[in-house]
């Protein structure tokens, strides 16, 4: 049987930022028969605000989102020509100098593919024009940092403008898209590519790339059974549904988990890892090359699941840094946690995994001695009698790596049910609870009471975990491991909620069409916090991934400062502010020492002090 070159394995390369050929990253250069278009919210949205006659839609974000895709996709939708002519007209016709036609009695269309080309004084006349414009629909595509830098600028001169400007400040605290139907701006810094309620874009790529007639050229190819990349591949199309689905799962809850520590992840990065971690930047005309000089021993390094992680030697790691999630994924590996349950059934027990896989084979070199070593195994086979120093550091070196590859293999295979404790999140489980919202009171009230005992380990005060209200000690006095502090504030417990960020962003008044939350895939990123006094003042606090599990660590009475020192000074600052918002209505004062909280009070110039509790 011949080797074959798969002709997929080619366009997969074509999507690597390192590739010569890399052509398909961007929206200008993709060729019709080569592209893959997600169906998006963004997009859905985005016709419907065109069909309902709006004046201005603004797309804004990041760089790699989509949004010439997402023009390019509307002026088929919209105007229902051809992907070719679509094409054809993003490239002549759509950098705002003409109107582009409808010949279904629409309304014609402007549209700004990149405002960015444009310089601030010109870009905030012509969003002028757009603002005040009648009789066309106009689409401006522009990054976030631009938009900015134009709307500041115009608002100096312009009143349409400004209410621009106020409308997008106001959109990051509101959750609005549109006020009114007519002024559209989403926001696709909020659109996940890993959401939870529907087939993310992640999932969908995903199962594009691995499905298909695609992959039947491989099906004849000599290298096929020794082959990393129809194995990766075959990680995501071949086995049980079950099987599959997991593993899915678990490539969205990295992007997940990425995403809720506060990276913004576009489409166009998705299309990247994906590329990459099917192909490990190998080609086909390498597999065969590599396997010309050794069958087994070297695939593993290019499973999928230590890509995700860990480049192999021969990839320039300076290169992978045009793929910044994966630095991300770095820091999130599973290989290097333990868990004692897990590693006692890799290491122990054995039989986790079927024998002779292609991903668990590799070579283990001691001494003068070379052995082929199945992962399946365990490590029983790797454990000799080490006959000086040198042996013993291979020896352990091996063993790390092996387990290390055990326990990314497991991560997406394993039915844990907290899989965030594997990414290095032990309380990652209440915080996805928390957003699903799927709680009950009790269990809410018990979430509540445990970051109420967080929040006072973080100021420095140690009370009982059952304490029912948050003590707030005056900024001056908060200093952890001290003895006393000064009380500034107690906020009772019904009096602080903790909901998602969606929940939170509500918009009383708007229609639900507008929301945020429905112009884009939606992933809530972080709980909210909320404190509300008797004034009806409500002061919130986003917490997101790393700030929960930092919070629920401490509640359990240790934080480790210097870890987390970034997420403490948030929570400190927070809680500085709450105190000095508060002005006492008595002239009492609450005094905490050595874990009792006494009441002080003047009475014609005698100090009471009320008895500890």
């Amino acid at each position: 049987m011949p080797k074959k070159d798969s002709p997929h394995v080619q366009r997969l390369h074509r999507y690597l930022p390192f590739s010569p050929s890399h052509d398909q990253i961007y929206e200008e250069y993709q060729r019709a028969d080569d592209a893959l278009n997600l169906p998006t919210k963004a997009l859905v949205y985005l016709i419907a605000a065109a069909n309902s006659n709006a004046r201005l839609i603004i797309l804004t974000g990041d760089a790699g989102h989509g949004k010439t895709h997402l023009c390019r996709r509307l002026l088929e939708e919209y105007l229902g020509t051809s992907e070719e002519k679509a094409r054809e007209l993003i490239n002549s016709q759509c950098g705002g100098g003409s109107i582009i036609e409808s010949d279904r009695g629409k309304l014609p269309l402007r549209i700004y593919k990149d405002f960015s080309e444009i310089s601030v004084n010109a870009a905030a006349d012509k969003l002028e024009e757009a603002a005040s414009s009648i009789g066309e629909v106009t689409v401006i595509c522009a990054n976030e940092g631009r938009l900015r830098a134009v709307l500041e600028h115009g608002s100096a001169h312009s009143a349409n403008i400004r209410e621009l400007r106020d409308q997008f400040v106001e959109s990051f605290t509101s959750g609005a898209a549109s006020r009114d139907g007519a002024v559209h701006i989403v926001n696709l810094n909020f659109q996940s590519i890993a959401t939870e309620a529907e087939p993310s874009l992640v999932s969908k790529a995903l199962k594009s790339w691995v499905s298909g007639a695609r992959w039947k050229i491989c099906a004849d190819c000599d290298s096929r059974h020794e082959c990393p990349i129809l194995f990766n591949r075959d990680q995501f199309a071949s086995g049980t549904e079950n099987e599959k689905n997991t593993r899915i799962r678990r490539v969205e809850l990295l992007f997940s988990t990425a995403e809720r520590l506060g990276s913004v992840v576009t489409i166009r990065e998705i299309l990247m890892t994906i590329a990459y971690l099917l192909t490990g930047s190998l080609k086909c005309q390498d597999v065969h090359k590599k396997l010309s000089s050794r069958k087994h021993g070297w695939q593993h390094t290019y499973t999928f699941y230590s890509l995700l992680f860990e480049p192999p030697k021969e990839v320039n790691l300076d290169k992978l840094k045009k793929i910044p999630v994966l630095s991300e994924f770095s820091e999130l590996d599973p290989g290097k946690r333990s868990i004692r349950k897990i590693d006692e059934k890799l290491i122990n027990k054995q039989g986790v995994f079927a024998p002779d896989g292609l991903d668990l084979l590799r070579y283990s070199h001691t001494g003068k001695k070379t052995k082929l070593i199945d992962g399946a195994n365990g490590i029983d086979e790797v454990i000799g009698i080490p006959r000086d120093r040198k042996e013993r550091q291979a020896e352990s070196k091996f063993v790390h790596e092996m387990v290390r590859s055990l326990r990314r293999k497991y991560f997406f295979e394993g039915h844990e049910s907290n899989a965030l404790r594997s990414l290095g999140f032990e309380h990652g489980f209440g915080f996805l609870k928390i957003l699903s919202e799927d709680v009950s009171a009790a269990e809410m009230v018990e979430m509540k009471n445990s970051v109420i005992s967080g929040l006072h380990t973080i100021q420095g005060i140690q009370m009982s975990s059952k304490e029912t209200h948050l003590h707030i000690v005056d900024p001056s006095f908060s200093h952890s491991g001290a003895q006393s502090a000064i009380i500034a504030r107690k906020v009772p417990s019904k009096s602080i909620k903790l909901v998602s960020m969606k929940r939170a962003w509500a918009t009383a008044g708007q229609p639900n069409e507008y929301e945020i939350s429905e112009s884009v895939d939606w992933l809530d990123r972080y709980i909210v916090l909320s404190i509300e006094d008797k004034q009806e003042v409500v002061t919130h606090l986003n917490i997101d991934l790393m700030l929960y599990d930092c919070i629920a660590r401490a509640g359990s009475g240790y934080v480790a400062e210097e870890f987390y020192a970034h997420d403490l000074r948030r929570v400190r600052t927070f809680l500085g502010g709450l105190a000095r918002l508060h002005e006492s209505d008595d002239d009492e004062i609450s005094l905490f020492s050595h874990g009792k909280i006494y009441s002080l009070s003047i009475d014609d110039g005698v100090i009471q002090v009320g008895a500890g509790h």
